[in-house]
Parts: C-alpha cells; sequence; structure tokens
C-alpha cells in the first residue's frame, strides 16, 4: 500500500510538472518616483510554456484592446492598458483571461527601469531593428545588429509612434528572448543570482521556480526562437477614445494557442 501511495503521489507530481502553464508579463508605465497603485500597463506579454511537447509561444496584446474589466464599475468594457489602474495585477489577469478564454498561473509585473537594470545587468542583448526610428535620443535603423542595455534597450522596447503597436510587440519580444539567450549563455549563466536576487527585490513576481525548471527542454532545443503570434485587428475612435477593436478570427487563434488545462 506504502509503494502504491508513493507511486501516486510521484505520478501526480509528474503531471503537475508537464501541464502547460501561461505566465504573463505586464509592464507598468509608473516612474521610478511614482507607485505602482494607479499605474496603467505599457506593454502585456503573454507566454505559454508546454513541457511535455518542449513549446514556448508568446504574443504581445496591444495596450489599448477593448475589452470588458470586471474591476471597473458595472464591469465596463475599456481598454485593458487599464485594468492594471483600476485592480492592479490581479484584475490584469482577470481581464486577459476573460478576453482569451484561458487561465493564467502566473505574472510578473515590472516598470521602465526594470528593464534598464536587467539588460545591462546581463551586458546588454542582441537583437536586429526591426525598424528605422529615433526614441529618447536612440537611433536604431531597420535591418542593422545591435548589443542594447540601460535606456536604449528601453527606447528600443517602448516606441511605436511611427509603426505600430504590432511591431513594438516583435520589438519587446526581442528583448525577452534576447534576455533569455544571455543567461543561458556561458557568460550570463553565472549572473544569474544576482538577477534573481534583483528580480525578488524590485519586481512583483508570482511564479513557482519550478516551472523554470520544466522549461529548460523547450530552451534547450530552440534557444530563443519561440513561436511568436500576433492579434489582430483595428483601431476605433468611440466617443472621442482611440482603441484597438481585436479582429475575432485572430482572437480565435489566439484562444486555441493558449488555451490550457484549468
Amino acid at each position: 500500500m506504502k509503494k502504491f501511495i508513493i507511486s501516486i503521489i510521484l505520478a501526480l507530481v509528474v503531471l503537475w510538472f508537464l501541464k502547460p502553464f501561461n505566465i504573463v508579463i505586464l509592464g507598468s508605465d509608473a516612474r521610478p518616483w511614482q507607485p505602482l497603485k494607479g499605474s496603467r500597463s505599457d506593454s502585456i506579454m503573454l507566454i505559454n510554456v508546454n513541457p511535455l511537447l518542449a513549446k514556448i509561444k508568446i504574443v504581445s496584446i496591444p495596450r489599448d484592446s477593448y475589452t470588458p474589466i470586471d474591476c471597473e464599475k458595472n464591469g465596463k468594457t475599456d481598454k485593458i492598458t487599464h485594468a492594471l489602474a483600476f485592480g492592479g495585477s490581479a484584475c490584469s489577469v482577470r481581464a486577459l483571461e476573460n478576453m482569451l478564454n484561458t487561465k493564467i498561473q502566473y505574472h510578473v509585473l515590472l516598470r521602465f527601469e526594470d528593464v534598464i537594470n536587467i539588460t545591462t545587468l546581463v551586458g546588454g542583448v542582441d537583437i536586429i531593428s526591426n525598424h528605422t526610428f529615433t526614441q529618447d535620443g536612440q537611433s536604431f535603423v531597420k535591418g542593422k545588429a545591435y548589443n542594447i542595455e540601460g535606456e536604449r534597450a528601453l527606447a528600443y522596447a517602448r516606441h511605436r509612434k511611427t509603426d505600430s503597436d504590432y511591431k513594438r510587440g516583435d520589438r519587446q519580444k526581442q528583448i525577452f528572448s534576447g534576455l533569455q539567450a544571455k543567461v543561458i549563455s556561458p557568460s550570463g549563466f553565472s549572473k544569474i543570482p544576482s538577477i534573481l536576487a534583483y528580480c525578488k527585490e524590485h519586481m512583483e513576481i508570482r511564479f513557482n521556480p519550478l516551472r523554470f525548471i520544466s522549461m529548460l527542454p523547450a530552451i534547450a532545443i530552440h534557444g530563443s526562437n519561440y513561436e511568436t503570434f500576433e492579434l489582430e485587428g483595428d483601431g476605433k475612435m468611440m466617443k472621442g477614445v482611440w482603441y484597438f477593436i481585436p479582429d475575432q478570427n485572430s482572437l480565435k487563434k489566439i484562444k486555441k494557442e493558449f488555451k490550457v488545462w484549468i
């Protein structure tokens, strides 16, 4: 009987370990001198991990996406960026879960300054610019490779004035992939303790470290070349306010790709 019970427990542990999960990274627009409370999410990146298939998927959700937000009065339909301001990360997670009809088990909430500090801490990330632009005095040329860190990395991740939220989302995915590639490199591996210590002190993190271990097969197989998706849609002015209206077919596809076992 004892061996049977142990076998059942081990089986449950393995099932949990192999179970797909979602984690959302929320980038607050709060400046260093401002509190997180009341800030908006400047970026929303959803990551789906399937340990059994060794696959990682990423989609950036436009901050102006028009969707119901249950922590606003009467569950008002609004820009998803406002969910963070009305109810913190918990409200943002619920709004995204309702929008995509899925479950999000984990989240990370960070500030602009965290992008600056983390990219500096790892010694910069490698990207290939997807657009020619200048942001906050930092210039980039489309198709040119750069190693960026600090304020320069933040400028690359935030720009959207001269192209679109789609391209902006791609740039943020590049930063994320670049960070991951740097961390698992020989030079970056030794910096993991410092990175974890920084994240623990400065970011709001709800994530089980064992889940990172379950991501390693996907990282080993694919490196930083994740499967990326784009939520398509159109901009629309309503009562003098600009919103992003998701295309229903595109939204349906994202729902299917990022569905996890409840």
